[in-house]
């Protein structure tokens, strides 16, 4: 009988009054194998092994296709599943009858509520919760509007409607269970949305993850009082509900009393300075989740609410959030999660929308009233706080998010028999419809890299010799120090040329959701250098140096945050600080042994989004040995710079610094300016180059140390030749990044350019198949410009052109 009941039949069964119960041969867990006649499908743990196979092939492969229209992985798995279904591949009877039988339910069941446990536990543990006490009245106002006006809504729309709304939409409360259910916003679908269109460190992000966490702890507190309430006046025993509450609250204080402690004090004394968990402390923590679990279930809360509860109020972060992260994320979130979600798309038939269309359509209606008011909800707030309308659109969209919670939330309704089968289908299409529409226009409408567009010019071009010159330096490890240093000591830091320097330390973001961008708490006391943080070490080294100079403060930054998007940190730091310079290591670096370490694709991506976002100037550093890893920092000079000098806006911006750098008596430069034979100065761009030149010439006449010579080349061959004859003279060489454009004196080298972050010239002088291990500083001068901020070819172009006018009048 087993294999002939469908799941048309089971789910009318369930849901009906007279209930039936369904036999089952006995289910075994194991085949003895094909070759004894054994069909290990009929078996439970070859069958579930298989299905979560298939269900993760269907899911990346859905996943793969919809990304590309910025769908999360949340609707892509869901998507999968409908595909694996009875509404398409599941109405072939072998594939639904073997498949996804209905003897396999239970555990497919149980498998996908221990995968969503333990991510709920995950993201409790990576959520800050000093979140909370941060947000200001914004998140307040939109946690609130969000929540309860849609309840409001929907709950007067039912009253004033109530004629319409069918029989057994009443007799199981579905439009009050909706109103709750749907005026929530869940924290973990806003972050999981957020991580998939790398928002997370983005203003708006931040902004919505407060205000889902408020109203994540508001609706836990609010459904404890009012289950508590309904329980003592159904039992007609005010007993019962005080003794649920008091277990309610019970739980929260052994969440922070006892289990919070207890695990902080096992960490310290089993986990060394920076390093990971060991095994017993891993496994008694996974066990402490499932405890909750099972706790939550006893005192009548889901089984889920237990894991999220002491994943919040464990700390994130190393070592406990980088080690599960680690350990647990990728096989729960990759592996066994989606067979979760998957079977959300298993459970529902889109051929039964055909019948009682008018029922389901009431359903769809008050679903779209309430997405509709938690929209408006969210955009008020923000209108009425004179937000720019495109934030206020993207914050509406956020919190509309629909996800795992909603899934979640109508598989239990199913189960307990609030909705059957057709309903059920209409609300995961609801969940689909609006979390897959609502991600993409997130993504359109917000672009965070619009605010980096500074409105006046942050370049050293244009900066006077006496001004303040504010530099950023990235730091992602110790290796990066001496090499920053020693720029640092070549900017002549004086009384009367002062450098601010702000050293920001890149660590990647692990075992927690937000980021975080904030000082560096100097140690006012002495302490074991072996118990010391790399942090630690790293700024150590700047603060000593600082001390060197009259001229120069140095402030130590700290900056926490994915790869994905620690160029928008990068970015918010410099505009706020009016920053003219940004400074980011290379991808690789010089080992000490001599060779070159491996490329880090991370970094790069970093460095390229800095390149391209930046709202001012940026220079890479590819340190072939600038300073040495053993020598003293005063030793570890620049006594000789050359600038490379082909033209155009990057190469003045590189021949600013290094004229900048020449103002230091212990720092000599050549200036290589290389011509074509025959050259004019006919265009905007060679007459501002020309200018530039003027004060060249005027150093060397005045007996500076600087040098000018000219090369010149007839084609890319012989610009080699003359790099390749005098680079080795040279400590540090300054060059121009360059538009990308292919010129004459670079023809034929773009085809062997392997890092575009680097232009031609760069790296070609990067490559340590060149010859020579000179460190490079490839300079791009500020490119986002808005306002009166015009860029330098059309503003001083009018100045050069008003000037020539003025001479021939």
């Amino acid at each position: 009988m087993s294999l002939e009941i469908t799941p048309e039949d089971f789910y009318k069964n369930v849901t009906a009054k007279q209930e039936r119960v369904f036999c089952f041969h006995a289910i075994m867990t194991t085949s003895t194998g094909i070759w004894l006649a054994d069909n290990p499908l009929l078996f439970s743990l070859p069958l579930l092994l298989f299905q979560i196979v298939v269900v993760f092939i269907f899911t990346r492969i859905s996943h793969s296709i919809l990304r590309r229209l910025s769908i999360p992985i949340v609707i892509s798995q869901i998507i999968a599943g409908i595909l694996l279904g009875p509404s398409c591949m599941g109405r072939i009877k072998p594939i639904e009858r073997i498949l996804f039988s209905p003897r396999s339910w239970e555990q497919l069941n149980t498998i996908s509520l221990l995968s969503f446990m333990l991510f709920l536990f995950l993201i409790g543990l990576k959520t800050d919760l000093s979140m909370i006490p941060k947000a200001g009245r914004k998140a307040f106002a939109i946690a609130i509007c969000t929540s309860f006006f849609p309840f409001a809504i929907i709950v007067l729309t039912g009253f004033l409607l109530k004629s319409s709304i069918p029989l057994r939409f009443k007799q199981r409360f579905l439009i009050t269970n909706l109103a709750s259910s749907w005026s929530m916003t869940s924290y973990t679908v806003v972050s999981c949305v957020l991580a998939d269109l790398n928002l997370l460190t983005s203003k708006l992000g931040r902004l919505a993850m407060s205000a889902t966490l408020i109203t994540e702890f508001t609706n836990l507190f609010i459904t404890a009082v009012i289950g508590s309430y309904l329980l003592g006046s159904k039992g007609d025993s005010a007993l019962m509900g005080v003794t649920s509450m008091a277990a309610f609250l019970g739980f929260m204080a052994f969440l922070v009393f006892v289990a919070r402690p207890l695990t902080i004090l096992a960490i310290r004394k089993t986990t060394p300075e920076g390093g990971m968990l060991d095994e017993a402390c891993f496994v008694g923590v996974i066990l402490l989740a499932f405890v909750c679990g099972f706790v939550s279930e006893l005192i009548g809360y889901h089984a889920t609410m237990g894991p999220f509860m002491l994943g919040l109020m464990l700390p994130g972060g190393a070592p406990l959030g980088v080690t599960m992260v680690e350990k647990l994320e990728r096989l729960v979130v990759g592996v066994f999660l989606p067979v979760f979600l998957a079977s959300a798309g298993l459970r529902l038939d889109l051929w039964t929308l055909g019948d009682r269309v008018e029922e389901w359509m009431v359903l769809f209606f008050y679903l779209m009233i309430g997405v509709s008011a938690k929209f408006v909800g969210g955009v008020v707030p923000c209108f009425y706080c004179k937000m720019p309308m495109r934030d206020c659109l993207a914050i509406g969209l956020m919190m509309i998010s629909k996800g795992i919670y909603e899934i979640d939330s109508a598989c239990r309704w199913q189960d307990n028999r609030i909705v059957d089968r057709q309903l059920f289908t209409v609300l995961v299409l609801a969940i689909v419809v609006v979390g897959g529409g609502s991600a993409p226009l997130v993504k359109h409408i917000y672009r965070p890299e619009d605010r980096f567009v500074a409105y006046k010019r942050r370049a050293i071009q244009f900066l006077k010799s006496n001004s303040e010159l504010r530099i950023l330096s990235c730091i992602h490890g110790q290796e990066h120090v001496n090499g920053m240093l020693t720029l640092l000591d070549s900017a002549h830091p004086t009384a009367l040329s002062p450098v601010c320097l702000y050293a920001l330390h890149l660590k990647p973001l692990a075992g927690r959701a937000a980021t975080l961008l904030a000082p560096y708490t100097r140690h006012r006391t002495p302490f074991d250098a072996s118990a010391a943080s790399d942090t630690d070490h790293i700024f150590n080294a700047f603060l000593q140096a600082e001390q060197l100079y009259t001229g120069c403060s140095i402030l130590p930054y700290v900056c926490i945050s994915p790869y994905a998007s620690m160029h928008e940190d990068i970015c918010s730091l410099a505009l706020d600080k009016k920053v003219f310079l940004i400074i980011v290591p290379f991808h690789k670096h010089l080992a000490i042994d001599g060779s070159v370490s491996a490329p880090i694709p991370a970094i790069q991506a970093v460095n390229s989004a800095v390149l391209r976002f930046a709202p001012c100037s940026v220079a890479v550093l590819v340190n072939h040995g600038l300073a040495a890893e053993s020598s003293a920092f005063r030793a570890g000079g620049i006594p000789h710079a050359a600038v490379y000098f082909f033209g155009g806006p990057d190469d003045r911006e590189a021949l600013a610094l290094g004229l900048r750098m020449a103002e230091d008596s212990s720092v000599g430069l050549t200036v290589v300016r290389f011509r074509l034979p025959n050259a004019t100065m006919e265009g905007t761009e060679e007459r501002l180059d020309e200018r530039m030149m003027e004060d060249v010439r005027i150093r060397k006449s005045d007996g500076s140390r600087v040098v000018y010579r000219e090369e010149v080349v007839k084609d890319g061959e012989g610009t080699v030749a003359v790099i390749r004859e005098i680079s080795v003279r040279f400590s540090l060489l300054l060059v121009g990044r360059g538009d990308g454009k292919e010129t004459e004196l670079t023809s034929g080298l773009s085809i062997w350019s392997e890092f575009a972050e680097l232009g031609t010239i760069g790296d070609l002088l990067a490559s340590t198949d060149f010859g020579g291990r000179v460190s490079t500083l490839v300079v791009q001068q500020q490119r986002r410009v808005a306002g009166n901020g015009q860029p330098e070819s059309v503003r001083m172009g009018k100045a050069v052109k008003n000037e020539v006018d003025e001479e021939d009048d």
